[in-house]
């Protein structure tokens, strides 16, 4: 009896064990997960992509910032807030987005701007980023210059400053704006407020037919970079010879000039070389019939002279002020000065020379520039003998073309 019964008992085991294996098994959730898992393949994808992008495809933050500024600095160097005889920053503000710390930071960025390109003294408004607490009728009130006018006026009397500046930082995602105002801490007119986009800045640098891409690339630091002209020009004029009443005084001339700008472009400093030659060198007798003349025999002795030079060369130091007023346009006239001091040397000749002129500028390559010549004594040797010749007075004009 007790055999059949583990008998049954173990032909119940294994037909539910068997009954067990060919149930259906539940589906896994994999299709979720496979899912997520693609969409994150993808987006890793995309930030490797970004990340080996060039520079014209992703402008990181801080060249963005670093084009406002610079486009500030500019402003500010060509005299667009100039007759201010200090400034102080009173408050920076930043969006929400950047940290608070940008407003340390922005602001020392554009105090370094206006102190590399303009005369105007920065004043540190401590008293303007401290807050007073009082009790008024019960209730805690808290001020500061930024938010109270007494405050502020007891803080630019305190520290003698006339001018206050507020500065504004917008940040987005596709575009950065970065706003200026400056008003007088009197009486609280403003003196002058700008604007500057990241999307405009490139829309100006084209009206101005300029390659935007060459603007980046120029940008490398802010070392300074010399500004050079050169100057090609040919004209005529008159320049004393060793004989007063030679011909040799009309020559053509060659000009080349080589300056470099400073202040704005207003001044320049360089050197000045003139190649000339006597008009009558170039000169010969027209083809003509008949015999030739002949000369007289005469057994007289004769007085050796010093033949006029035809060929001379001038070399100069040259100073010139151009008067451009606050920006260069090239659709105007613009004039210029310049005083020049040098040698004028030709074969056994030297003489000191004094140049003063004019200079008009056409357009952006071509000038027309006069000026008036002052040839001093100067000693030839002359049959081993120093003869001395006296100078005079010339002037020339030449076309010159801007390299």
């Amino acid at each position: 009896m007790g055999f059949v019964f583990r008998l049954l008992l173990g032909s119940l085991l294994i037909i539910a064990r068997l009954s067990a294996a060919d149930a259906p098994k539940p589906s896994r959730p994999y299709a979720v997960d496979d899912e997520s898992a693609a969409f994150q393949k993808k987006q890793m994808q995309e930030a490797e992509r970004l990340k080996e992008a060039s520079p014209k495809q992703i402008r990181l933050f801080h060249e963005v910032l670093d084009e406002l500024l610079n486009e500030f600095a500019y402003d500010v160097k060509s005299g667009q807030i100039s007759g201010l005889k200090n400034l102080s920053i009173r408050k920076v503000s930043v969006s929400e987005t950047l940290p608070r710390t940008y407003e340390n930071y922005v602001e020392l960025l554009v105090a370094e701007r206006i102190r590399e390109n303009s005369k105007i003294r920065m004043i540190s408004c401590l008293p303007c980023k401290t807050k007073n607490t009082r009790i008024v009728d019960d209730k805690l009130l808290i001020s500061s210059p930024t938010t109270n006018t007494d405050d502020m006026n007891r803080a630019a009397n305190q520290l003698g400053i006339e001018n206050f500046m507020d500065v504004v930082l917008v940040y987005h995602t596709t575009h950065m704006v970065l706003a200026l105002q400056i008003f007088e801490s009197s009486n609280k007119e403003m003196v002058w407020t700008r604007t500057y986009n990241s999307e405009t800045l490139k829309t100006r640098f084209q009206k101005l037919a300029v390659d935007y891409s060459q603007i980046e690339a120029a940008r490398t630091g802010d070392e300074y970079k010399p500004d050079f002209r050169y100057l090609i020009g040919f004209g005529g004029g008159s320049i004393p010879n060793v004989e007063a009443d030679a011909r040799e005084k009309s020559v053509l001339t060659l000009h080349v000039r080589g300056t470099e700008k400073f202040d704005n472009r207003r001044n320049e400093f360089g050197l000045l070389l003139t190649l000339n030659m006597a008009a009558s060198a170039l000169l010969s007798d027209y083809p003509s019939e008949g015999p030739e003349p002949t000369a007289s025999a005469s057994t007289e002795p004769t007085e050796r002279k010093a033949t006029p030079f035809t060929n001379s060369l001038g070399l100069f130091a040259l100073y010139a002020h151009n008067f451009l007023g606050t920006l260069e346009s090239y659709n105007d006239v613009r004039y210029g000065v310049n005083v020049a001091l040098g040698l004028h040397l030709a074969s056994g000749y030297m003489a000191p020379t004094l140049r003063t002129g004019l200079d008009t500028y056409l357009g952006r390559r071509f000038s027309v520039n006069t000026s008036l010549i002052l040839v001093g004594p100067a000693n030839i040797l002359l049959d081993g003998k120093f003869t001395k010749v006296s100078g005079g007075v010339g002037a020339d004009v030449a076309v010159s073309y801007n390299m």
